[in-house]
């Protein structure tokens, strides 16, 4: 028999339980129907849900014997517990780290051949073994976020040029590749011919996260169809990212098929943050330039220089910590499990309509590549959470069914991955790296192209 004797009066530790979620209905009420106006009901109802079970959870458990009052109590305390450990030490997981008890439990793992390398041990690996010299992927997303600490004179839309670079991880290796001579994951040789038979822009998906080179789309282009394809993907690009990549980096060559990848889960949202650029901004303007093709050598200095900064910051593959002015927001982001909401997809489906001005950019870079001779298609990305839950066939999920009214609006081409491909295929997930990432497989990004190039010869 359970004999806790801070437990006597556990009417009380309910009565506080009932009194919690009772605060927690009151608090989404305000948010959905004060806030939000109503208008965001459907994000808010499974927080209702939740809430709602949880108060009449506790109101019944009034009712139970002392002991079993006393298991549900214990049971449901440890529960919570968990979460917030779980949650406290992934948000402090960087801290944590570069502790010293840290390192030294590391240095041990390290002799016993089980530890497993951080990205910045590759890079020295690459140096001091195999003298290459090596950087980590920087993406634009990077220094729009703390380009205040840089110089804001001009902004980067690539990586440093002709190195070998660290790129990232989905599985037991990093995935590496030479960068160009603009500093994209691409042989050098695709800027040699006057002309583009295949110009892919997107986020990490064209950019090749996390496959070797030579296994990204643009790749599989080349190998499929032996004809010259350029990849202008960076991770985090949201919209406004590759409406300048198109423009910068296109402007000197005669293009064909141009192929802008959309990634449902993030690009709306991305878009949000390249807005408050003023370089990005700029793009919208019709012959806004930066001339970026002629000014590779101060680039490869801005990002050298912003990755010195970032290693003295963090010794880790994450880019220039930044302080927030609210000495309270770790208290606050912990308290509401946002790492945990996030990995439980809970945290997600606020639906704020589509920004106006998505609809803009594509009709500036449709616009753009019709006058060089080419045409514009619109290459629709599935997440894959929407492989693993009840959103398969739901049209609505992550606005798919406005973006794509728009595009048709445009009379833009579109391919659709969901329901050319991934509907198609009994097994989705096998097509993911090792079923559980966000990236394709090796496979996937072979699969794909295949079907990509079909949909092309459709057209």
């Amino acid at each position: 028999m359970i004999n806790l004797k801070f437990l006597k009066n556990v009417n009380i530790i309910i009565y506080i339980y009932i009194l919690f979620f009772l605060f927690l209905l009151s608090y989404t009420f305000y948010q959905s129907e004060i806030i939000h106006q109503s208008k965001q009901f459907q994000y808010y109802f499974k927080y209702y849900l939740i809430f709602f079970t949880g108060f009449i959870f506790w109101i019944i458990t009034l009712f139970l014997s002392k002991k079993k009052k006393i298991l549900v109590i214990y049971f449901l305390t440890t529960i919570i517990f968990l979460l917030y450990f779980f949650e406290t030490v992934r948000f402090y997981e960087v801290e944590i780290k570069n502790s010293n008890f840290y390192k030294y439990f590391i240095k041990e793992e390290k002799i016993n051949e089980t530890f497993e390398e951080t990205k910045l041990d590759v890079i020295k690996r690459l140096k001091l073994k195999d003298n290459i010299d090596a950087v980590p992927s920087v993406f634009p997303k990077s220094l729009i976020k703390y380009g205040d600490s840089l110089e804001n004179d001009i902004l980067p839309l690539a990586g440093v040029s002709n190195l070998t670079t660290v790129f990232c991880k989905e599985g037991p290796e990093y995935a590496v590749y030479k960068s160009d001579k603009y500093g994209f994951n691409n042989p050098n040789s695709v800027w040699e011919s006057g002309k583009i038979d295949y110009l892919l822009i997107g986020d990490s998906f064209v950019h090749g996260a996390c496959v070797n080179q030579n296994e990204d789309f643009a790749s599989q282009f080349r190998l499929l169809t032996n004809q010259n394809s350029v990849n202008l993907g960076m991770v985090d690009n949201g919209p406004l990212l590759e409406l300048a990549s198109l423009k910068e980096y296109s402007l000197d060559n005669k293009l064909s098929s141009v192929l802008w990848f959309y990634f449902e889960r993030n690009d709306l949202n991305d878009l949000k943050i390249e807005k408050n650029n003023s370089i990005l901004k700029r793009y919208l303007e019709e012959n806004f330039s930066q001339n970026l093709k002629s000014k590779q050598i101060e680039i490869d200095k801005k990002l050298k220089n912003f990755i010195e900064i970032a290693e003295k910051n963090f010794k880790e593959n994450n880019f220039l910590y930044k302080k927030s002015n609210d000495k309270f927001l770790p208290f606050k982001k912990i308290i509401r499990l946002q790492i945990v909401r996030d990995k439980t997809s809970l945290d997600r489906g606020l639906n704020f309509g589509i920004d106006k001005t998505f609809e803009q950019i594509l009709r500036i870079a449709n616009n753009f590549v019709d006058r060089k001779g080419g045409r514009l298609y619109f290459v629709y990305l599935p997440d894959k959470e929407r492989y693993s839950s009840a959103n398969i066939k739901n049209e609505n999920y992550l606005k798919r069914s406005e973006v794509l009214e728009i595009i048709k609006k445009l009379d833009i081409p579109i391919i659709d991955i969901h329901k050319d491909f991934f509907l198609k295929e009994k097994d989705p997930l096998d097509y993911f790296a090792y079923r559980i990432y966000g990236h394709f497989s090796a496979k996937g990004y072979h699969e794909i192209s295949k079907v990509i190039l079909e949909k092309l010869n459709e057209k």
